[in-house]
């Protein structure tokens, strides 16, 4: 089945919020580039198969007490050992987007492993690697609101 891509407006696209326990809050955002769905529908009118190009957004709010001079040495991914650290609070905004074909797309980013690394970037914060999932929802809407 061939994709289509589909033309979008943002609705939002606010940051959630995710406060670590070493007091840092992870910013995320997951920001839809394209949509794709197949020509083919279900009887209930949804797209068959649907794609997405989205990209990560995510900044660290780090507090002054874990800041350190920068690094020198690079920070190499591969070779790093990371702390995990989990977060104990959220603050979610999911992303919304209408198509022009009349649907009403909703992304949510789940925040699912975070690690701290001994390496400071030139801001003197520590570097995190953050993994982010996402929930998508997919509704149509009604006709007379498009």
């Amino acid at each position: 089945m061939d994709l289509v891509e589909i033309d979008f407006c943002v609705i939002k696209e606010d940051f959630s919020r995710f406060v670590l326990t070493d007091e840092t809050v992870i910013k995320a955002k997951i920001v839809l580039r394209k949509i794709f769905f197949t020509a083919l529908n279900t009887p209930e009118g949804y797209p068959v198969n649907t794609g997405f190009d989205a990209v990560n957004v995510v900044v660290a709010k780090v507090p002054a007490s874990l800041k350190r001079t920068p690094s020198q040495e690079p920070f190499i991914p591969q070779a790093e050992k990371g702390t995990e650290v989990t977060h104990m609070k959220e603050d979610l905004h999911p992303q919304e987007y209408i198509t022009d074909n009349g649907f009403r797309i909703t992304i949510k980013p789940v925040l699912t492993k975070v690690f701290r690394y001994d390496k400071y970037n030139i801001f003197g914060e520590p570097i995190y690697n953050v993994t982010l999932q996402q929930i998508t929802e997919i509704n149509k809407m009604d006709s007379t609101k498009i």
